[in-house]
């Protein structure tokens, strides 16, 4: 018996031994991307971590499917990596993805299934929407890795294009029926019809605001107002119809002839059927906004206090759905529908719930219409977004509030404040102009170049690979420069005859066109074609009213002209010294005044004769003038000075005058008689003698005919006969003044050089 238990008990410890012994290998757990995360690369990186066995090596064997039963999956060789980088990923694609070990011959049993979904499209970037950029704008976009490359669309034809209604009033909702004809209503009673021949008011009897429109077909249509306004349509005229409410109604939806519903204010809901209007009692006061009807058993609102209220045909059930306000609905389906609102936030219902939806904006979101699965938004300071797969932003081209959108198989027509309208008339992108560029798969940035100047181009973006192409970007447009803006000088400015015109860089040009007439028509302007953004014009005249203007040009447009703007010349010079009736003025002055840039020349008058009888004339290229011979002590004289330009003058400057000095000082301690320069004329060397009556100290200048001083020096004279040496190096050949001064008082001498 005890050896029985004995090998029993052995037995027992080898079992346990086995069983325990054996290794037990764990499933991964899953990092990225996580579970449920969106817009993903189509090269996305599966990363998970690692785990441990006995085996020196761990694989791991990666499984891929389209649907979270892993129904034919893609199951990928084990591999020793913990991360497996993805290819060829369908664009908006949803994926789902497990993890298993292997350790030796054990296996571990799958991991979590996490789900991620690849982004649809691309994501543009800059310019901003509706921006002004000059010929050369680069655009660019958010990076897309895993793929083969982009292809960019740029026109000046976009599907929606501005239209004119003709009113200022503001408009609320709109409408394109099945033959093409369009109705827009709005505020004050405002109801317009465009039968394809432009927008008609049209009288319907009220001045209510006016809220939303419905067609049934040509020969039923729909509107509602506030006060309970409702109005029929028969296919030739309109007519008031009773709801049985005075509630405001701001929702009108119709599933046939026979069948529709208006909301309102209070939670007001009314149904028709077969020409009776009843009120339903929802069980909810909050102001409904709109309304969808598929059928007589399934109606949707939605409105304030975040409410969606429906009814299923037995009876009404509402629910709180998100965070803000809805303003719009619309059901495809019982399946398929969206609301949008508050701050951009939109919501989708997939037959069980409502989910958020990106929307790529926060503006409010004022209404909402679909044809099939493609819809879009409009809302607040010009917003549009559209749905192809996704939301993304579009262009609007305005930057009013958006009321309504409606799209259909005949068209699309945009409402919105102040009257602003945009009809969906094309597909867009189909103009002769259409540029479709390749860009390589490493790009994030384009440069466009040799643009229109002045025009709005529309462009978007796709990206592709082997196995798919993404959806279009959302569209966006930008408007260039329609001409360069101008500088220097401002409008209206009094200038030189040499003037520096200047105007802003515009990018993208190869050369400027400028011209400039003393004709505002400029009929015959003279053009010059500078290349910067800068140009010296120095030969007008004095006293003309110019016009100017500039243009910018490339290999593929001219820009229309910039504004005109306008200079005036000077016509006279304005003195500056000596001062206008200063006293104790030397008797040789050096006159100056102010320069006029691009002049040939001056003439300056001197005469102590106030009518100029015998005036000493000075004509010279620089606007000073030093006086060549003393003039008499204690007179008064009298100076003007006007410019030259070629054969044409200025008009003289004013006439200003001086008093000399009265003479005592200098000639009391000089002989001016004993003065005298040799040799002279001299090649600037020479001696000058003369004889002191007391020792002093004496300033020597020599100074050429515009004032410039060539030579100064201080000597000492000792009483009696003195001879001073003075040499001058590198002096040009002409005439000079030598002047001897002692404090105020001078004498000049002529000194000649040779």
């Amino acid at each position: 018996m005890k050896n029985i238990y004995s090998i029993l008990s052995l037995s027992l410890v080898l079992i346990s031994v086995s069983v325990f012994g054996q290794s037990k290998i764990y499933a991964p757990n899953l990092r990225s991307p996580e579970n449920m995360e969106i817009d993903q690369m189509p090269d996305v990186l599966l990363d998970w971590d690692a785990v441990t066995g006995v085996s020196p090596v761990i694989l791991y064997e990666v499984q891929l499917a389209d649907n979270m039963n892993f129904t034919n999956p893609v199951t990928f060789v084990p591999t020793d990596l913990t991360a497996l980088s993805m290819s060829g990923l369908l664009f908006g694609g949803d994926y789902y993805w497990r993890v298993r070990a292997y350790d030796g011959n054990e296996v571990s049993g799958w991991s979590e299934s996490w789900g991620f979904s690849v982004l649809w499209n691309v994501t543009m970037d800059k310019p901003n929407n509706n921006s002004e950029v000059f010929a050369n704008p680069e655009v660019s976009w958010d990076e897309i890795t895993g793929i083969d490359g982009y292809i960019m669309q740029l026109d000046t034809v976009y599907e929606w294009s501005n239209a004119s209604s003709g009113v200022t009033e503001n408009l609320n909702a709109s409408a394109v029926v099945s033959n093409g004809e369009m109705w827009a209503i709005g505020d004050d009673g405002t109801v317009l019809f465009n039968d394809g021949n432009g927008w008609l008011v049209i009288d319907v009897g009220t001045t209510e605001d006016l809220n939303a429109i419905y067609f049934v077909d040509a020969n039923n249509g729909y509107i509602v107002g506030n006060g309970g306004t409702l109005l029929f349509f028969d296919g030739a005229s309109w007519t008031q119809a009773d709801p049985g409410t005075t509630s405001d109604l701001t929702g009108v939806s119709f599933a046939d002839s026979d069948n529709g519903v208006v909301v309102g204010s209070s939670g007001t809901v009314v149904v028709y059927s077969s020409g009776v209007w009843t009120e339903a009692e929802t069980g909810d006061d909050n102001d409904l906004r709109s309304v969808s009807m598929l059928d007589a058993s399934s109606i949707w609102a939605c409105g304030e206090g975040k409410i969606v209220v429906s009814f299923d045909g037995t009876e009404w059930s509402s629910e709180v759905v998100g965070s803000k306000d809805h303003y719009s609905i619309s059901m495809l389906n019982s399946n398929t529908g969206w609301t949008v609102g508050k701050s951009g936030r939109i919501y989708r219902w997939n037959g069980s719930e409502w989910f958020e939806e990106t929307s790529g904006t926060t503006k409010d979101l004022y209404s909402v219409s679909f044809n099939g699965m493609e819809g879009y938004a409009v809302g607040k300071s010009g917003t549009m977004v559209k749905f192809s797969g996704n939301w993304n932003p579009v262009t609007s081209g305005l930057s009013e509030l958006l009321s309504c959108v409606y799209v259909s198989n005949e068209g699309g027509l945009v409402v919105g404040e102040d009257g602003v309208m945009l009809n969906r008339s094309n597909s867009g992108f189909n103009s002769p102009y259409l540029k479709n560029v390749q860009i390589s798969p490493d790009s994030s940035a384009l440069n466009l170049t040799n643009l229109f100047f002045g025009a709005t181009f529309y462009y978007r973006l796709k990206a592709f690979h082997d196995m798919d192409t993404s959806m279009w970007s959302g569209v966006k447009s930008f408007t260039t420069y329609a001409s360069p803006t101008l500088d220097k000088p401002s409008n209206g400015d009094e200038t030189d005859l040499l003037i520096k015109f200047s105007w802003d860089q515009y990018e993208g040009t190869t050369n400027y066109i400028f011209q400039i007439d003393n004709d505002e028509n400029f009929t015959m302007p003279r053009s010059f074609a500078p290349d910067p953004d800068t140009l010296w014009v120095n030969d007008l005249v004095f006293g003309e009213q110019y016009f100017w203007r500039v243009a910018a040009q490339h290999a593929e447009d001219i820009s229309d002209w910039s504004e005109v703007w306008t200079l005036n010349t000077v016509n006279s010079i304005m003195l500056t010294s000596p001062e206008n009736a200063s006293e104790e003025v030397n008797t040789c002055p050096l006159f100056t005044w102010e320069e006029v840039a691009g002049t040939s020349g001056y003439e300056m008058w001197l005469d102590s004769d106030e009518s100029f009888s015998n005036p000493t004339k000075y004509m010279g290229e620089d606007p000073k003038y030093q006086c060549q011979v003393n003039l008499n002590q204690n007179t008064v004289y009298y100076w003007k000075v006007k410019g030259k330009s070629g054969a044409l003058t200025s008009n003289w400057s004013e006439t200003w005058s001086f008093t000399t000095e009265e003479g005592i000082g200098i000639q009391e301690t000089i002989d001016d008689e004993s003065i005298s320069l040799y040799p002279n004329p001299s090649n600037g060397n020479f001696s000058l003698s003369m004889i002191a009556n007391e020792s002093s100290s004496y300033s020597i200048r020599v100074i050429d005919l515009s004032g410039k001083v060539v030579y100064d020096n201080i000597i000492d004279l000792k009483i009696g006969n003195n001879s001073i040496s003075i040499t001058i190096d590198n002096i040009s050949s002409g005439s000079y003044n030598l002047v001897i001064t002692d404090n105020d008082y001078t004498i000049t001498r002529r000194l000649l050089i040779k």
